[in-house]
């Protein structure tokens, strides 16, 4: 009799745990506290648009000399009330262009295969049949010739021939380029 007790006394236990779990299972499931409620007007947030308040940087990234020129944007009016979005689509990144909107400063960086303007305008002195020379261009590989000068490098003491003759001196501006050609004549 005590193993029937026993067994029906763990019978009696089970029965309790299942019902337990299983009016837990119904009560979750269909309790008001769990439906989620839609709401009665879809909203969509508007996409920011470009306005007068909006701040527009124009970075040119120049990949043959790494260098990138920052400025603001000069056609800004063409951009007003414009989406990112519709901007993506004028400035596309097929041709080099990359957007991108942070609060309200919208960032076009637009990537060249070329030189900047500072190191394509770039003077130097180079020697051309035994005269000075003045070429211009990003660096000796890539300048032209300019003109030619009266000046015979051999005139010159040997270290300011060989700097002529590398391409050593550069300057930034076809006055820094004068004044140069001014004190090179004190050799002569």
């Amino acid at each position: 009799m005590g193993r029937i007790s026993a067994g029906l006394l763990v019978l009696v236990l089970l029965t309790g745990f299942g019902m337990g779990m299983g009016i837990a299972f119904l009560w979750n499931h269909f309790s008001p506290d769990n439906h989620a409620q839609k709401p009665v007007i879809n909203t969509s947030e508007k996409p920011y648009t470009i306005n007068k308040d909006s701040q527009v940087i124009f970075e040119q990234e120049y990949t043959r000399c790494q260098h990138i020129v920052i400025s603001e944007y000069d056609q800004r009016d063409k951009l007003m009330g414009k989406t990112l979005s519709e901007l993506k689509n004028v400035f596309r990144s097929s041709d080099g262009y990359q957007l991108t909107l942070q609060d309200e400063t919208l960032t076009i960086r637009h990537r060249l295969d070329d030189w900047c303007p500072k190191d394509k305008n770039m003077y130097r002195l180079k020697e051309y049949q035994g005269r000075v020379a003045i070429y211009q261009g990003p660096d000796p590989d890539n300048d032209k010739l300019l003109r030619v000068t009266d000046l015979p490098v051999s005139a010159f003491p040997q270290e300011i021939q060989d700097k002529i003759r590398a391409g050593s001196y550069e300057f930034t501006s076809e006055e820094a380029l004068n004044d140069a050609l001014e004190n090179l004549d004190e050799y002569l």
